[in-house]
């Protein structure tokens, strides 16, 4: 008979940079043209039955669109090829197991994706663009996005678009329990840390 080994558990750790981005909307948004002759959508609860086939590729569509939250994609030859959320409610940060709270006339740009087949023909600026011009005619003062430290063509467009890093969050994920501490903030900004909760 075999002895049996004992397995040894080993702990999943994962540790990266998390950069936070602002937009002051009273300033001048940039125009930013694509390589890709692509339309931009924006979806809301009230658009959201017509548009059964754009639901596929995102899982909590419906969940979102329910609380308020705004999908902006940008459409070629009928299929979604790039998107990104919006919301003036609270949303998850994935990044740090944490929610973003909003101040009034304040926005957050989360969820972001291009299809890789798209990528590097200026879609995404131009949708944080199309969000920025319809926070600002909708009276919003503030837009936050975040993208990882190490996604540096995400980050690229980010800046490109107008956005200014303001604070950077340090976490550290050991199986699922996240550890994080944020940074000084820069730029004349406040900290984000007192809108972020558990």
């Amino acid at each position: 008979m075999k002895p049996h080994a004992k397995k040894r558990m080993e702990n999943t750790v994962k540790s990266g940079i998390l950069t936070l981005f602002s937009f002051n909307l009273r300033e001048k948004i940039q125009n930013v043209e694509a390589g890709l002759s692509a339309e931009i959508r924006f979806i809301s609860g009230e658009s959201a039955s017509a548009k059964e086939n754009l639901m596929k590729k995102n899982i909590n569509f419906k969940e979102r669109l329910g609380k308020g939250d705004i999908y902006c994609c940008a459409i070629f030859r009928e299929e979604v090829v790039s998107y990104c959320w919006m919301t003036s409610n609270s949303a998850p940060i994935g990044e740090i197991g944490k929610s973003i709270i909003l101040k009034n006339r304040e926005m957050y740009l989360y969820d972001a994706f291009t299809e890789p087949e798209f990528r590097g023909n200026g879609l995404f600026p131009r949708i944080l663009t199309a969000i920025l011009r319809r926070g600002r005619q909708e009276g919003y003062q503030k837009a936050f996005i975040f993208a990882l430290s190490s996604n540096k063509s995400s980050i690229m467009a980010i800046r490109r678009t107008g956005f200014n890093s303001f604070q950077s969050v340090y976490f550290l994920d050991i199986d699922s329990t996240i550890l994080c501490r944020f940074g000084k903030p820069r730029n004349g900004e406040s900290s984000i840390e007192g809108q972020v909760t558990s």
